[in-house]
């Protein structure tokens, strides 16, 4: 009896320690989660799984109905039946902190599961963790517990060498497969495979504990799964970048994805390129194998930071042109081999230094601030960063380049905010007028922002080479370019008058005709009239532009009344008037000044009888010099360009004003798709004085000159319908029932503003082309919720596709997407004729849809 009893009470125990089992720090794989896994409890009835989720303060998290846990063999999905320390289907928003713990509830495991998956099976969430360890087997692998980890030297350098996990080792930059692991008192041989290659690696447990590596066992060295802090520590060839540092070569970015499965169904992610000589950003694809590695090549032209986004992590990489960056993608510790191995691995335990938060909080309050002041605080806030660095590289050790690039990513992230004042300033007002209950006392003021606020750009910062090392560099430049007082009232084109051509002509040494002189001599009686309107246009254009959109609701019903004319000044004015409407005082000096603008009646008679006697001829000389009206029109914006930066920053010539030129020039080249002429080229390069750069517009032509030709080759292919979801196959099988059409492809997101805004400008003219061999075709990706997607549809006329992540990212490789709305021109034949159209109004891209048709 008391054998039996014994035998019930061992039983019971044993159940009830089952059913009270607690696993701290669980052990996971591919993860997309901002946060981690702190604990599981699997209880009699139920499974109790802790989150901690670090995110933007004041963003917000979700945690949908129908969130799920499953067996990773082919379970059935068992959801999730309540919540702890966060609300179910409802938006949490983000503390101060930016941290928040809380439990999902789910039921019973079954006692047999080993491994689930997490992940959320409906719409407003995409969160998935893999291969979450719940019942832990000694057998899977092959390398035992001893000697799994990443192991660093001791010896100070915290160089990585060795990553043994449970199924795969990372060692050399390559990822490899267990063949044989011996043990022989406690003296290991493990034998790695890779693609038919084989690697042999000695290790070594000593009786202290201390664990030994090396490929020859007679010369081991210690190893720990510490780094190891010694700030005395020397590198060897530890200098910074001089500045020497252009060089156009293929960069390589390569790693493992730790963890990764291929139930994930992510098999591709995107690399992202910031060329600060164009101003564009390249897009690379970026194929991920079964084992979970991955290799990609791009172009660049100096050491400089790239954008990645694969496998649910987006992050920052410093890549150099001809060298090797390896980096393991892991959510806890993500780490680097190769040639900028200590650079990144640096740049990871400076990440919190110079963080936006700070920039993000100061944005939040710009309705407070003026000009002068907004840039105190940012310049206050870049020294106190400076501070925590400077402090920080003298208790680690940071490689002399980590803490050169990272100095520059501090002043530059503060540079970059304080151009950005006015662009910050438009968000708040929209934000206030957009909200339906704006709260009281909440305004934003009108501040100008004069040529003083940007005494803080000296010639030192102008001619900083280096400061393309920056992953803020690009931003800044985008700023500087297109701050107010440097962008000719948003025009970027002059008018040039016929006596001012014919000067010009005259100066290089081409003669005009007896009949070109005769037509000049008369244009310049006529030349003050015919300007005196646009001049005052261009003049104006701001205050235009901001009374068109103070009066949006009249201005919008004018031009949906008559679509195919402007709604001018003096037309949006007359109509307020008969609403009601009062006008500020700007606004009727503005109207008044566009009244006498306008052309009398005497002035459009002389007009008349110029082009009756003179306008072919006219006609004829415009086109006979085109090449040189162009030329004239660049001299006058160069100059006054130039002119301008020199009145503010007092500097005549600079890295930055060259690199203006470049992005100026090569954006010609992108928009049009027409290479420069010989002399054009010669032009340009004798404007850019840094020889790096002026050899780049070159290159940047013939690009565009072997892109011309190459799609010369793609004639007369023939369309077919195909299954497959990779290349350009996918495109081509996209395209297939719009053969011999006018394909005009949007790409967009139901949640971008510009985008739906770019849809609802383009419906008039889509009525307007209803019948017509055109087709508009909206491809969005899996970002748009299916429902709302669903529901959005119906009023936007045309074809849709909402293809997968993968589809997504092969269309963005093939169009070099790096930001929507994009958008792609592609003609009858099924060629596309432009990869990057770019926004143009309803009139101006009928007659490109025309043209095509």
């Amino acid at each position: 009896m008391k054998k039996t009893l014994m035998l019930f009470v061992m039983l019971l125990l044993s159940t009830v320690m089952f059913s009270q089992k607690t696993i701290d720090k669980p052990d996971y794989g591919l993860s997309n989660l901002p946060g981690k896994l702190t604990k599981i409890e699997l209880t009699d009835s139920e499974t109790i799984i802790h989150f901690y989720i670090k995110y933007s303060p004041g963003q917000w998290i979700f945690i949908p109905k129908e969130s799920f846990i499953q067996d990773v063999n082919d379970g059935e999905k068992i959801f999730v039946t309540k919540t702890e320390g966060i609300p179910i289907a409802e938006r949490y928003i983000m503390p101060e902190s930016g941290e928040v713990s809380y439990k999902l509830y789910f039921p019973k495991l079954d006692n047999t599961v080993n491994k689930v998956d997490f992940g959320e099976a409906n719409e407003g969430g995409d969160w998935s963790i893999y291969d979450i360890v719940i019942n832990e087997k000694d057998s899977e692998s092959l390398i035992p517990k001893a000697l799994q980890g990443n192991w660093f030297q001791t010896d100070g350098s915290n160089q990585w060498d060795y990553g043994f996990y449970t199924n795969q080792a990372v060692v050399d930059q390559a990822v490899w497969k267990y063949r044989t692991v011996e043990n022989r008192k406690n003296n290991f041989t493990i034998v790695l495979e890779n693609t038919g290659k084989e690697k042999t690696i000695y290790a070594q447990i000593d009786k202290k504990g201390a664990v030994k590596f090396g490929t020859n066992k007679e010369n081991l060295t210690t190893y720990s799964t510490e780094k190891i802090d010694n700030p005395n520590y020397k590198l060897a060839n530890d200098d910074v970048y001089s500045s020497n540092i252009f060089k156009s070569d293929s960069a390589t970015y390569s790693g493992f994805i730790k963890g990764y499965t291929t139930r994930a169904g992510r098999k591709t992610g995107n690399v992202y390129v910031n060329n600060v000589f164009t101003g564009n950003q390249d897009s690379h694809l970026v194929k991920i194998a079964e084992d979970g590695s991955f290799s990609v090549k791009f172009l660049l032209e100096h050491p400089q930071f790239i954008f990645v986004r694969l496998s649910g992590v987006n992050t920052l990489v410093f890549v150099e042109p001809g060298k090797e960056t390896f980096q393991v993608i892991d959510r806890d510790t993500p780490l680097f081999m190769g040639d900028c191995a200590r650079i990144n691995n640096d740049l990871m335990t400076l990440e919190k230094v110079g963080s936006y938060e700070e920039y993000q909080k100061l944005r939040n309050s710009i309705s407070t601030l003026n000009p002068e002041a907004f840039k105190k605080v940012c310049l206050e806030i870049k020294d106190k960063q400076m501070q925590t660095l400077n402090e920080l590289a003298k208790k680690q050790l940071i490689s002399q380049k980590a803490f050169q690039i990272k100095k520059l990513d501090v002043e530059y992230m503060a540079f970059q905010n304080i151009l950005s004042y006015d662009m910050y300033s438009e968000m708040a007002k929209r934000s206030i007028s957009s909200k339906e209950t704006p709260s009281e006392n909440i305004t934003v003021q009108d501040y100008k922002v004069e040529a003083s606020y940007y005494d803080f750009i000296t010639e030192a910062i102008l001619n900083n080479e280096l400061a393309v090392l920056s992953a803020n560099y690009s931003s800044f430049i985008n700023r500087l370019r297109f701050v107010d007082i440097f962008r000719n009232n948003g025009v970027s084109y002059s008018y040039n008058s016929t006596s001012e051509t014919a000067e010009s002509l005259e100066k290089s040494g081409i003669a005009l005709s007896k009949e070109e002189l005769e037509m000049v001599a008369a244009s310049k009686k006529i030349e003050k009239i015919s300007t005196k309107e646009f001049e005052f246009y261009i003049a104006n254009l701001s205050k235009i532009q901001k009374f068109k959109e103070n009066h949006n609701e009249a201005h919008t019903k004018l031009q949906k009344d008559n679509p195919k004319v402007g709604v001018s000044v003096i037309a949006l004015a007359d109509y307020l008037k008969t609403q009601g409407v009062s006008l500020t005082a700007e606004e009727k000096e503005l109207v008044t000044g566009t009244k006498l603008a306008q052309l009398t009646k005497e002035e459009i008679a002389i007009q008349k009888q110029f082009y009756d006697k003179y306008g072919e001829s006219l006609k004829a000389f415009n086109e006979k010099y085109k090449d040189n009206i162009q030329q004239i029109a660049d001299e006058r914006e160069f100059q006054k360009l130039n002119d301008k930066l020199n009145k503010v920053f007092g500097v005549k010539e600079s890295f930055v004003y060259d690199v203006f030129t470049l992005q100026q020039k090569s954006g010609y080249l992108d928009s049009n798709f027409t290479p420069y002429t010989d002399n054009q080229l010669k032009w340009i390069q004798g404007k850019i004085k840094h020889p790096f750069l002026s050899h780049y517009i070159v290159v940047e032509n013939n690009r565009i000159v072997s892109k011309i030709e190459s799609n010369k080759t793609q004639t007369g292919f023939v369309i077919n319908t195909v299954k497959k979801t990779e290349g350009d196959e996918l495109f081509d099988s996209m395209l297939a029932k719009f053969k011999g059409k006018v394909v005009y492809v949007d790409f967009w997101a139901t949640w971008c503003g510009p985008c739906m805004q770019g849809i609802k400008e383009i419906a008039s003219l889509k009525e307007e082309m209803k019948g017509k061999e055109v087709v508009f075709l909206y491809i969005t990706n899996q970002s748009s919720p299916e429902k709302t997607w669903n529901n959005s549809i119906p009023n936007i006329k045309g074809e849709h596709y909402r293809v997968s992540e993968d589809e997504w990212n092969y269309l963005s490789q093939k169009f070099n997407i790096s930001g929507i709305p994009h958008y792609v021109l592609v003609n009858k034949k099924g060629e596309v004729v432009n990869p990057k159209l770019g926004h143009h109004s309803n009139e101006g891209l009928k007659k490109i849809l025309e043209k095509e048709m």
